[in-house]
């Protein structure tokens, strides 16, 4: 990977290339008002561009950069203030004061949402380094009017690591819910999951390894999103709930330990 500064660059554009260089290594190129695709073509690698307020990153075989934007847990932020119900918080039973794990951060959109309800620290995970510096980055930098979001945001902390050692190292009953959301099984058509498609790990065969320790370090529930016709609900032991309209299905692993 290079990184480089936007087109026109600031000071802070530079000071965040050498961020990113730190934190990821690379090499920092000077852009020289060539484009990105002339970098790419160029170096053969993709490129990290560094702007004042945000990452961008492009490769060879993405039609788009993948940047971060806090994608649909604004609008479902907005719905729950109105009282209308969000079909994840409904399948966890989300509770104010929940520890919840969100075990495929992504673009964080899921976890930003639950963070918003629970008014706790939420823990998410993510196995790409890049990915997981550039949402890191911006749930720190992404700049809002709405008091709500920003504060959930501000509670989301990113851990690169992959799902099944971090939860080999968790306690017995750490998180009241743990969640996972990992690429469908059959692609279904979004915006923000097309840009991060190149980014993910989309067959992970450690999934049902994972499952089996989440089961463990769970207090309340374990539950899984995925594409309706998966067989992950069935092959792992979750009770799918069945949302009609949508591709999108949750499943539930009940634990409900009493802790008191």
């Amino acid at each position: 990977m290079i990184i480089t500064t936007s087109g026109r660059p600031e000071k802070k554009c530079f000071e965040n290339a050498e961020r990113a260089r730190s934190a990821l290594g690379g090499s920092i190129i000077q852009r020289k008002k060539r484009s990105v695709k002339q970098l790419i073509e160029l170096y053969k690698e993709p490129v990290l561009v560094a702007g004042t307020g945000r990452y961008e990153y492009y490769s060879a075989d993405s039609s788009s950069p993948f940047f971060f934007h806090p994608n649909s847990s604004a609008f479902r932020i907005k719905r729950m203030r109105k009282g209308m119900p969000d079909p994840l918080i409904e399948a966890c039973g989300l509770k104010k004061g929940d520890a919840f794990l969100d075990c495929t951060a992504g673009l964080c959109s899921d976890a930003i949402t639950a963070a918003c309800l629970t008014e706790n620290k939420v823990t998410a995970l993510e196995i790409n380094p890049i990915t997981a510096f550039i949402i890191s980055d911006g749930l720190k930098q992404w700049e809002t009017e709405d008091s709500d979001l920003k504060k959930a945001m501000d509670n989301v902390e990113i851990i690169n690591t992959h799902y099944a050692d971090f939860l080999k190292s968790c306690m017995d009953n750490e998180f009241d819910i743990i969640y996972f959301d990992p690429m469908f099984t059959e692609e279904v058509q979004s915006e923000g999951i097309s840009r991060l498609r190149h980014l993910a790990d989309e067959h992970d065969d450690r999934l049902g390894e994972a499952i089996r320790e989440a089961e463990r370090v769970a207090r309340k529930c374990i539950v899984l999103k995925d594409h309706f016709r998966s067989e992950r609900f069935h092959l792992y032991g979750f009770t799918q709930l069945k949302r009609p309209s949508t591709k999108q299905h949750y499943g539930v692993i009940r634990v409900d330990r009493n802790m008191t």
